[in-house]
C-alpha cells in the first residue's frame, strides 16, 4: 500500500509543491534503513526547517516530511555530503515508475527507489550513479537504467481461455491489490473465473473509472480491528471498515504508519503475553501430572497394609535374615514379598505398616494440592482466553507493565495463600527469602509461624488491621501451611509455634534464615494447604 504506484505518484506531486526551491542543509542516518534530509526554506517572513525521512525498511518503504525532529548527538553517520547546500529544483516520478526523482540545481539527481526488493537512494549525474545510501561500492559507476529499467507497457495480447487473474497481471498490475479488490467487488467477479470479451471490457471500464477518481484523490484510512488499508479513493468493498479522512498524502502516510505500528506492537505484546500464560499453564500441568502420579501410588496404600498383615499371619514361617517371603494367593498366583534381612519378621511387618500410614496420611494433602492446582489451571486458561481476545493497545501495555512489575516485585519470591478477603499467608521459599520475608515484609502485628523441632519455611499470617481479631480458624490454617512447608510434612500431628512478629528477633551473627522467638504459643496441626478461595 505504501509503495503502490498511485501513492508514490501523489507523494511526488505533494513533495514538488512543498520542496521546490528549498535547500538541503544536511543528510545523515541515525537509524538502520532510514535516510534523513534536513531541508530549509523561506516561509513568509521566517526561515523554516523540517525533515525529509526516507525508509527502505521491508513493508515500510516511504517518504514523508516532518516539522518536528531531533538529530542524535552521536551515533549518526553523515551521507551525501556532495549535495549539502544544493537547491531542489523539481520533484517528480522517475521514468513514470515507482521511484521519485529530486532534481537539484547542480545537475545532480536524488533517486528514491520504492520497490521493496530494490529500495535504495542514489545520487546520479548524467544517469550515472555517483553515490548510494546502501551498497555504495556495488552501484558506483552504474547507469541508473540498469538498476531500474524502464517499466514495461501493459500487454494487449490476451491468451485464449484466460482467467481474470491473467488479465490483471498483463494489463493492470500497477493498480495493486486494494484497487483491484475494489474493481472485483464492483463487478461481482473473482480472479479465478474465465474471461470473455464482455468481462474484459467491463474490467477495462471499471479501471478507467478508478483511474479517473485517482486523478483527484482523497486521503483515507480504512480500519477494522487488526486490518488497516490506505486508499486514495472511497471504496465500496471496505464499507464495513471504519473510515478516517486526512488533508494530504503526507498526513495520510504518517497516520497510517502510526496505526500499523500500534497494530504490530499490539500483536507483539499479545504474542509475548500469550507465551507467558501458556508457559504458566504448561508448568501447572506438569505439577498436576506429578501430583496424580503420587496420588496413584498413595491410593494403592492398602496393598502395603495387606503385605504387613500377610507377614504377621505367616510370622512363624519367616526368620530374620530372609530377603523375601513367597506365598500363593486365593487365585493360586505366587506372590513374593520383599523383606529387609536386618529386620525381624515383626519389624518387617511394622515397616510396611509405617509406609501404609505415611501414604494414607499424604492422600488428603495431595488431594488438596491437586484441587488448588486445578483451580490455578482453570484461572490461567481463562487468563489466556482473555489475552487472546484483547485488542486494545493501552490495555496490553498495562498487561506488560503488570508482568514487568511482577518480575521486579520482591514479594514474588514468596508463596502466597489467600485465606479470605482479610487474611493472606506468605511463605518463604529458601533461606534468603525467609530472611527477606521476616525482616522486610512482616509487619510488627503480623503473626509469625515456624514448626517446632524441625526445619521449615518462615510463614507469616498478614494482619492488615491491627485491631482485627485473628480467629483460631485462620491461625490453624496458617500453622498447617507452615507444617506443610517443613520437613514434618508427612507427619500427622505437627507442633507449630507462633507469635507476633515483633517478638521474632534476629541477632547479630545469626546465619541467613535463623531467628529466635519470644512469647510464642504452640498449636498442633496436620500439614495441609488451604482450599482455593472462589
Amino acid at each position: 500500500m505504501l509503495n503502490n504506484y498511485f501513492t508514490i505518484k501523489e507523494t511526488a506531486e505533494n513533495l514538488n509543491k512543498e520542496l521546490s526551491g528549498k535547500i538541503i542543509e544536511d543528510c545523515y542516518t541515525q537509524e538502520k534503513n532510514k535516510l534523513l534530509f534536513e531541508i530549509s526554506g523561506d516561509s513568509g517572513t521566517e526561515r523554516h526547517s523540517f525533515m525529509l525521512e526516507f525508509s527502505i525498511e521491508k513493508d515500510y518503504n516511504y517518504i514523508i516530511t516532518k516539522n518536528q525532529y531531533s538529530k542524535a548527538k552521536r551515533n549518526f553517520a553523515s551521507l551525501f555530503e556532495e549535495i549539502v547546500g544544493s537547491k531542489i529544483s523539481e520533484v517528480k516520478l522517475h521514468n513514470n515508475d515507482r521511484a521519485i526523482c529530486f532534481a537539484l540545481d547542480n545537475n545532480v539527481n536524488i533517486i528514491f527507489i520504492m520497490y521493496s526488493s530494490k529500495a535504495n537512494s542514489f545520487l546520479t549525474e548524467n544517469e550515472t550513479v555517483i553515490n548510494a545510501f546502501k551498497n555504495k561500492e556495488e552501484y558506483a559507476g552504474k547507469n541508473i537504467t540498469d538498476i531500474l529499467p524502464a517499466p514495461k507497457y501493459p500487454s494487449n495480447d490476451i491468451p485464449a481461455n484466460s482467467k481474470v487473474s491473467d488479465i490483471l497481471k498483463l494489463r493492470y498490475k500497477r493498480f495493486g491489490n486494494l484497487y483491484t479488490s475494489e474493481m472485483l467487488h464492483r463487478l461481482n467477479i473473482t480472479k479465478d473465473q474465465l474471461t470473455d470479451d464482455i468481462t474484459i471490457g467491463n474490467i477495462e471500464n471499471e479501471f478507467k473509472k478508478i483511474d479517473k477518481k485517482l486523478e483527484t484523490p482523497g486521503y483515507y484510512i480504512y480500519r477494522n480491528d487488526d486490518l488497516v488499508h490506505l486508499s486514495l479513493i472511497e471504496t465500496e468493498h471496505l464499507n464495513n471498515f471504519e473510515k478516517t479522512e486526512f488533508k494530504n498524502i503526507n498526513e495520510l502516510i504518517i497516520e497510517f504508519l502510526k496505526v500499523k505500528f500500534i497494530t504490530e506492537k499490539t500483536d507483539d505484546l499479545k504474542d509475548r503475553n500469550i507465551a507467558v500464560v501458556e508457559k504458566k499453564i504448561a508448568d501447572i500441568v506438569k505439577k498436576l501430572m506429578g501430583i496424580e502420579i503420587q496420588l496413584s501410588h498413595c491410593e494403592d496404600s492398602e496393598s502395603l497394609k495387606r503385605t504387613g498383615d500377610m507377614i504377621l499371619q505367616n510370622i512363624y514361617l519367616i526368620k530374620k535374615g530372609d530377603t523375601e517371603f513367597k506365598y500363593t494367593d486365593e487365585k493360586s498366583a505366587e506372590i513374593s514379598i520383599k523383606l529387609k534381612k536386618d529386620l525381624s519378621p515383626a519389624d518387617n511387618a511394622g515397616y510396611y505398616f509405617d509406609k501404609y500410614k505415611k501414604q494414607k496420611n499424604s492422600i488428603d494433602t495431595l488431594k488438596a494440592k491437586l484441587k488448588s492446582l486445578q483451580s490455578d489451571k482453570a484461572a490461567a486458561e481463562a487468563e489466556l482466553q482473555r489475552v487472546k481476545n484483547m485488542t486494545e493497545y493501552k490495555s496490553l501495555i498495562k498487561e506488560e507493565k503488570k508482568t514487568e512489575d511482577a518480575k521486579n516485585d520482591e514479594t514474588s519470591r514468596f508463596r502466597k495463600f489467600v485465606l479470605n478477603e482479610k487474611f493472606e499467608v506468605w511463605v518463604g521459599k529458601d533461606s534468603a527469602s525467609n530472611d527477606t520475608l521476616t525482616t522486610k515484609y512482616a509487619a510488627q502485628n503480623d503473626l509469625w509461624f515456624h514448626v517446632r523441632g524441625s526445619s521449615g519455611s518462615h510463614t507469616v499470617l498478614k494482619v492488615n488491621n491491627k485491631k482485627e481479631d485473628v480467629g483460631k480458624e485462620f491461625i490453624m490454617k496458617a500453622a498447617a501451611i507452615a507444617a506443610y512447608y517443613s520437613k514434618a510434612r508427612n507427619a500427622s500431628n505437627v507442633p507449630v509455634a507462633y507469635c507476633e512478629k515483633k517478638y521474632v528477633k534476629k541477632k547479630k551473627g545469626f546465619k541467613q534464615g535463623s531467628v529466635i522467638m519470644e512469647r510464642e504459643k504452640v498449636v498442633f496441626v496436620k500439614p495441609a494447604l488451604p482450599d482455593p478461595v472462589n
